[in-house]
């Protein structure tokens, strides 16, 4: 009941995931990091276990097939899940159990791995896979114009011919600068919301100013003006949430 589409940009140097599922807070059940800025996702019956595991194994410098290895020696129920590893080199692996409920796999490229399971079928990752190879722009973008792809192409299977909701979403992208490259550079979760792809995107719209300034003060935090003198210099377009309590 969740599909995921994980990245790697050349570019910026920057890796990241967008991720929905009707699961509530799926967001903290599937995807782990590594120390080393790596991403592991656990899913169909995600596992942070396992999952933990496999960032164990990156952080000491094994080889993908290692590593898919060590978490399945870990996992009894490792023919359940599904996995996907993006390293923070971009080199990846990814696996759909033999027990993963129906529609469930998967497409990888170069740069990207997308994923799912209990979908309205594989239209669900091939149009994530489609979206995030012909989006230009910033990571972030892409990642969520594929997550909102894999939505539109009929996303979750649910039962009775009925389609499951999105009610968890996750945008999270590692690389925040140079000094800071395994550091995230965006890192928004929704645990409980209704279309919650949609409300991840109107959260990214709002956030995406801040991103800079997060860099920024965390170099100079003695030139960082206050929140609310700079979120009026910055965000007037697309302003946040008021920062007084009225």
């Amino acid at each position: 009941m969740t599909f995921c589409i994980l990245g790697h940009c050349e570019t910026s140097d920057q890796i990241g995931i967008a991720y929905t599922t009707v699961t509530l807070a799926g967001g903290g059940t599937s995807p782990y990091y590594s120390l080393s800025g790596d991403i592991v996702v656990v899913q169909a019956y995600g596992n942070l276990a396992t999952a933990r595991v496999g960032a164990i194994n990156l952080d000491q410098g094994r080889p993908l097939d290692q590593v898919m290895q060590a978490m399945r020696v870990a996992d009894p129920a490792f023919e359940h899940r599904q996995i996907g590893i993006m390293r923070r080199d971009g080199t990846h692996s990814v696996r759909t159990g033999t027990q993963a409920r129906p529609w469930a796999g998967h497409r990888e490229g170069p740069d990207f791995i997308s994923m799912g399971n209990v979908l309205v079928g594989q239209s669900v990752v091939d149009a994530m896979a489609e979206a995030f190879i012909t989006t230009e722009g910033a990571l972030a973008d892409r990642l969520l114009q594929a997550l909102e792809a894999g939505r539109d192409a009929g996303g979750q299977q649910g039962p009775n011919d009925r389609r499951y909701d999105e009610r968890s979403a996750l945008l999270r992208v590692i690389g925040a600068g140079q000094g800071y490259r395994e550091v995230p550079a965006i890192d928004l979760r929704l645990d409980m919301q209704t279309d919650a792809v949609s409300e991840l995107r109107r959260m990214y719209e709002t956030y995406r100013p801040v991103v800079v300034r997060r860099l920024a003060r965390a170099q100079d935090p003695a030139g960082d003006l206050p929140t609310s003198q700079w979120e009026a210099q910055n965000m007037l377009d697309n302003p946040p949430p008021p920062p007084f309590k009225e």
